[in-house]
């Protein structure tokens, strides 16, 4: 960790040299970087007063370079990776840690939140962002806050709340691929103590992937609405009631591209190597290299509705003691098909039919005196997900049918204490107990395997698990001059075990279950803020002892969950400045050294890998300068992520090898001077760069490899109108 941490202390220095050196470029009426206020330890704070590694990304940063998606926030992250292919499959990955597996039932290391509201399944994650205060990324376990499934950290999207008060706004865009998109929102105070605010977004495009034979792939059809009431009786009690919901209409689905490749059986693991120009196993070769031109047989299926409900109510009591009280709701339905072969051929296609609901309540009570706070509460969740997935092949894998229900039934208790036991020093300890009460259910039909299972307990004790997870978290905290927070730490993350849900076979019962993982994570850091406001440095350094982890492979065409031991070490450094009047310069770096050991191959060899969309290397920037034009206010800025070489599946082969690659993306925009109009022109994937997201080795099975690329490079003007 030290070698690899050491790499990044140049650039430190360098970073805190420049910054000195602005400034005598500094004005006396020099604007300083906002504030931006956090709820990372369940509680209002400063950023720069959090021991966390914690990116926050605010609304007007959102609104200013234009950010409408979770992969554009993505790209401002250090440390964090984003896949979303159509927006069916939503993987997020934190410092190495994801959870690759495409079946809708798992729950993901990486816990994503919205209004103090967890969402357990990967299915229901919507990837949608519209009317947003700010996102809260924070890398490391979450373990005893948040808690739940908080391995590799944890992403909180909060919505802007109703205000007493009239106002609104209607943004509109519109761009190639024939894409329109809608924002908006009106709030309205009806009383003293009512407020309400609609919120509405739609997005719509073209299919990015041409089809040479049938209806173009990856378009968009989607509506998201979300109001909101709140209700403030007195000074003491607050209630925010929120309804939304999300459906996606009829999308074309199976974003993937061909491209043809063999098992290596030099080497004994049969992963894939690309054979280029050569057919696949069926006889089919695509002659156009473009990854955005195919020749798909069928039209892809995706349909989706996401609703629920977030009562969140709140009270103070005596002193500085609060109550809080999070009750949520959640329903999501989804088809989804593909034509999996990713040719003319009527070979392979995948189908899913999936049903999930959950039910959630958090009862919370913070507290504070002069030198200590604490909180503390209970925490319940239930769900049950309903999946179908249908896999048709042709001899000799045969047609897989397979129906599983997943249940589980939660409990958990938590506890954290911040004491400031001297001047400028204070510790924090937490610790938070789970018990997953998880039942199994699954129907496997192979007609050629052949084979039929019923998996369920009793008679498979297996498929009726209880786990008890334990975690918790150690942190020493100092202040040794105004404006600079030293840090260290010990967090214990887990996540509960499960069950793989393979949809072909043949089909091994004792390889379904997978054991409960558990990350130990050891952290320094350093936040500072000078210059009189206008600078500030944010850096850290990790270890993880990570242990059981749950990986993911595909074994042929068989997924399957395994867990298998890694360490994973590096650090994150942010820099931001305002070096003169109108100029904002942010810069992010992340450095990753992982190593999973004894991953199985397809061909029985044990190897040492990397983890799956970790690149060693991540740098991002931003650049955004305003200057006064017509007596409003005009604005350019640009962003840009280079990632270094990584691999898309753990793996590691050579098929899976994804190269370094950068995404600029610009915008230029101007704003009136009363500020009622925003009008904009913007550019994504400024170089029009070809890179991959995500991909599966099926090498072994039909000859080729299902990858998904990030979308091509996209353009158009919006015109923003608020009052």
């Amino acid at each position: 960790m030290r070698k690899g941490f050491n790499k990044m202390l140049p650039a430190l220095a360098g970073l805190a040299a420049l910054a000195a050196n602005t400034a005598a470029l500094a004005a006396a009426d020099e604007d300083k970087l906002p504030e931006i206020v956090v709820t990372a330890q369940k509680r209002e704070q400063n950023l720069q007063d959090v021991g966390t590694s914690l990116t926050a990304v605010d609304s007007s940063m959102l609104q200013s370079l234009g950010m409408k998606d979770p992969t554009s926030v993505a790209g401002q992250v250090p440390g964090m990776q984003f896949n979303q292919f159509g927006a069916t499959v939503t993987i997020y990955n934190l410092r190495g840690v994801s959870q690759n597996d495409f079946s809708d039932h798992q729950e993901a290391p990486v816990a994503v939140y919205a209004d103090d509201a967890y969402i357990a399944s990967t299915g229901a994650l919507a990837g949608s962002m519209f009317d947003i205060d700010r996102v809260e990324v924070l890398r490391g376990p979450q373990g005893t806050l948040f808690g739940r499934n908080a391995t590799g950290g944890l992403i909180h999207y909060i919505s802007h709340k109703p205000a007493f008060n009239d106002d609104g706004y209607l943004d509109v865009s519109f761009g190639n691929y024939r894409a329109i998109n809608t924002e908006g929102a009106i709030n309205h105070q009806f009383s003293d103590t009512l407020a309400a605010r609609l919120s509405f977004a739609t997005a719509y495009h073209e299919g990015y992937i041409d089809n040479l034979i049938g209806h173009r792939i990856n378009d968009q059809k989607q509506y998201a609405a979300r109001l909101q009431l709140l209700f403030k009786p007195s000074e003491n009690a607050e209630y925010l009631l929120k309804l939304h919901g999300i459906l996606n209409d009829n999308e074309t689905a199976g974003n993937y591209s061909w491209a043809s490749s063999r098992p290596d059986a030099a080497d004994g693991t049969f992963r894939g190597v690309f054979t280029p120009g050569q057919p696949d196993s069926i006889g089919f070769i695509k002659t156009n290299t473009d990854p955005f031109v195919q020749e798909e047989d069928r039209r892809g299926i995706f349909n989706r509705t996401v609703g629920g409900a977030t009562l969140h109510a709140t009270w103070k009591l005596a002193g500085d003691t609060t109550l809080t009280s999070v009750t949520d709701y959640l329903r999501v339905q989804k088809r989804y098909g593909e034509d999996s072969d990713i040719s003319p051929l009527p070979f392979f296609n995948y189908d899913v039919w999936y049903h999930y609901h959950q039910f959630s309540e958090e009862l919370r009570l913070n507290g504070s005196s002069d030198r200590f706070r604490w909180v503390g509460g209970v925490y319940y969740l239930n769900y049950r997900s309903d999946d179908i997935g249908t896999t048709s092949i042709v001899q000799p894998i045969g047609n897989g049918s397979a129906h599983f229900i997943t249940k589980n039934s939660s409990p958990s208790v938590f506890a954290q204490v911040e004491y400031d036991f001297a001047p400028r020093w204070t510790v924090i300890a937490g610790a938070r107990y789970t018990n997953d009460d998880k039942k199994f259910d699954y129907d496997y039909f192979c007609e050629d395997c052949p084979q039929t299972l019923h998996y369920v307990a009793p008679d498979y004790p297996g498929a009726s698990k209880k786990f008890n997870i334990g975690t918790g978290k150690l942190e020493l905290d100092f202040k040794p001059v105004k404006d600079t927070l030293l840090y260290a730490s010990v967090n214990r993350g887990a996540k509960g075990g499960g069950w793989s849900a393979p949809t072909s076979g043949p089909v091994d019962p004792a390889t379904l279950p997978y054991k409960e993982e558990r990350l130990t994570s050891y952290e320094l850091g350093v936040k500072t803020t000078f210059l009189d406001g206008a600078a500030r440095i944010n850096a850290a350094t990790f270890y993880y002892d990570y242990k059981d982890y749950q990986g993911f492979f595909l074994n042929v065409a068989t997924q399957v969950v395994e867990n298998v031991n890694a360490k994973v070490k590096g650090g994150e450094l942010e820099f931001a400045v305002i070096p003169i009047k109108g100029l904002n310069l942010q810069l992010g770096v992340s450095h990753l050294e992982t190593e999973v050991d004894d991953v199985p191959t397809p061909g029985g060899v044990f190897i040492t890998a990397q983890m799956p969309q970790a690149p060693r290397w991540s740098f991002n920037a931003v650049a955004k300068y305003d200057w006064p034009l017509a007596g409003g206010t005009a604005s350019v800025s640009a962003d840009t992520k280079w990632n270094s070489v990584q691999y898309l599946e753990l793996i590691n082969a050579q098929v899976d090898r994804e190269a370094a690659y950068a995404v600029t993306n610009a915008r230029l925009a101007y704003i009136t001077a009363d500020g009622k109009w925003d009008f904009s022109a913007f550019v994504r994937n400024l170089a029009n760069k070809q890179y991959r997201v995500y991909n599966l080795d099926l090498s072994g099975f039909i000859g080729s490899n299902q990858s998904v690329y990030g979308a091509p490079r996209t353009y158009g003007v919006g015109l923003r109108y608020s009052w």
